[in-house]
């Protein structure tokens, strides 16, 4: 096959002809990718749009505290979440950093990362390589299960009078009217009953007691957990995106290699029968079938839980993928660790000489 690709291309016709094709065929699964990330942007928003945002207060990575809650009333808010390993993220920073400085003062632009194999060193490097300059906070997770997110870039409007106006992925002609519309719109003045966002918990720490849990796998079978009982087993619950391998694979390589890593460990241990082997697969860019998908494409046979509205995953207080927990029979949790944590190696460790 090579050799006789690269005969053909010693024509220049048939080169040229040869290159035009392969550029229409990667162009065209960019625009399948974000027809696809459209999609899932306005599904994620739908159950939202015209209703009342809720009041929360997030600190930029400058240390400034901006409250929700002070501007509805007096100015539309657009908050757009992005990664710093995401493509199509990376592609609309520029046109982002344009809109800050185009609106000023009339809109409250928020750029909030998603805190998903990121931190505040690759935050601050990459905001200084871009030249950004509009306010940026990184997610612990309330945000994204406040905003519905489901795809990176994801981005929202909420219009002068606290109410939810738009969500899309795409930077196109459509998004741009919207954020006109909210900007000349004008505030009616009436009273606001936007909600005020709670954060309970932040999840299950080490040494707490985890009661008996209940999953559905994606192939819609029951999977209990009974802990503190004469059968009752360790259990290890993984947390993971099924496009963390192969994405993360040149923008975020750390994080790519830490998944293939837990993969393989599991895979390997999963017939180890003192322990419940579980793992839960974030919303993010994510499906039951990209999830089926997944266990074909790496022939898996561990247990795979959708976590289709993040309760899971703030249930754990997880807001990264790989994270492990490590739960003892009485359901006391004795291990956690992500791969933004010091001792994720040595949990590894710990799990892979599990019996």
């Amino acid at each position: 096959m090579t050799t006789g690709f690269n005969t053909l291309l010693k024509t220049p016709l048939i080169a040229l002809l040869c290159l035009f094709t392969l550029a229409q065929v990667a162009h065209g699964a960019d625009d399948d990718y974000s027809a696809e990330g459209e999609r899932r942007a306005k599904a994620a928003g739908e159950s939202l749009v015209g209703t009342p945002a809720p009041q929360m207060k997030m600190t930029t990575i400058d240390g400034k505290a901006i409250d929700l809650a002070d501007l509805y009333g007096k100015k539309p808010v657009y908050i757009k979440f992005w990664a710093t390993w995401c493509v199509p993220c990376r592609e609309q920073m520029p046109s982002f950093e344009d809109i800050y400085k185009k609106y000023g003062d009339k809109v409250q632009v928020i750029a909030v990362n998603t805190g998903i194999s990121d931190n505040i060193k690759s935050v601050t490097e990459f905001s200084k390589k871009m030249g950004l300059t509009m306010p940026i906070t990184i997610d612990d997770g309330k945000l994204a299960r406040a905003f519905h997110l489901r795809v990176t870039p994801q981005h929202l409007l909420i219009d002068k009078n606290g109410k939810f106006a738009y969500f899309g992925h795409k930077d196109d002609k459509e998004f741009h009217q919207a954020l006109d519309r909210v900007v000349a719109e004008k505030a009616t003045g009436k009273p606001l009953h936007n909600p005020t966002f709670v954060a309970k918990d932040s999840g299950y720490n080490l040494g707490d007691t985890v009661p008996d849990l209940a999953f559905s796998t994606i192939d819609e079978k029951p999977l209990n957990i009974q802990f503190n009982t004469a059968s009752s087993k360790k259990v290890v619950a993984v947390f993971f995106g099924p496009w963390c391998e192969w994405y993360l694979e040149t923008t975020e390589p750390k994080t790519s290699q830490a998944c293939t890593r837990v993969r393989e460990l599991l895979e390997k241990k999963s017939q180890a029968s003192t322990v419940q082997w579980v793992t839960v697969s974030t919303n993010l860019w994510s499906s039951v079938a990209e999830l089926k998908d997944y266990r074909k494409s790496y022939d898996t046979t561990m247990p795979i839980v959708f976590d289709r509205d993040g309760e899971l995953f703030k249930q754990f207080g997880v807001n990264q993928v790989p994270s492990i927990s490590l739960i003892d029979a009485d359901g006391k949790v004795i291990l956690k660790s992500s791969i933004q944590d010091d001792d994720f190696d040595a949990v590894l460790h710990t799990i892979s000489a599990l019996k």
